[in-house]
């Protein structure tokens, strides 16, 4: 029986490249998905999939497990861009401002409004709830602090069923810049996550403005 492991690593970029899955896996995605039709994959939920290529395909590591059953899903009409396994649908944006990551933390904490909405006042302790009155009228609860670097909170606008999970993040990029970037996962479905890639976005750009 082949022993080898093949790779463990995500490759570089967004979506996996035909190039990447057969240097790490030994097959293409034609094979992948071939395969995986004749076992009645396309009738089985994501954690299924992951199990039949464990069995059949051992030396596969576990992130590519996860990756060819992502690929197949989509290929199959079973996932959308941006759906995730057990988190619904995600996005994430990025904003480089001219201010180091100390500066920003300063300004995204005692800013809220900047980002989370008018009137937001929030203090940024875990376990601290919040409620923004005005726009989508959101709602959360303060997760994870850690200064000058990541704030993790619960988001949920009016009439959303459940709420999403917002991560704000702060990454010193050299010359006095800093990487603000605002990702959101626990989407309710595509939609909503289109509204929140454009909301998101606006909200970095006044951020980086006030600090412009």
């Amino acid at each position: 029986m082949d022993t080898t492991t093949y790779g463990t690593g995500a490759p570089a970029g967004g979506r996996v490249s035909a190039e990447a899955v057969r240097e790490a896996t030994g097959r293409g995605w034609d094979e992948w998905f071939a395969a995986l039709d004749a076992t009645g994959a396309a009738g089985l939920p994501h954690g299924e999939i992951v199990a039949v290529i464990r069995r059949g395909h051992p030396a596969v590591s576990g992130w590519w497990q996860q990756s060819i059953t992502v690929e197949y899903e989509r290929a199959r009409g079973k996932r959308v861009v941006g759906q995730t396994a057990g988190a619904g649908f995600q996005v994430g944006v990025q904003r480089s401002v001219a201010a180091t990551a100390e500066e920003a933390w300063e300004l995204v904490t005692t800013r809220p409004d900047l980002w989370l909405g008018e009137g937001a006042e929030v203090a940024f302790a875990v376990g601290e709830r919040y409620r923004v009155p005005t726009g989508e009228g959101a709602s959360g609860v303060v997760r994870v602090v850690k200064p000058g670097a990541r704030l993790r909170m619960t988001w949920q606008p009016e009439g959303w069923p459940a709420p999403a999970t917002l991560q704000l993040t702060l990454t010193a990029s050299g010359s006095g810049r800093t990487v603000v970037g605002a990702h959101l996962e626990k989407l309710p479905d595509a939609d909503a996550r289109e509204a929140m890639r454009a909301r998101w976005r606006a909200a970095l750009e006044r951020i980086a403005a006030a600090l412009g």
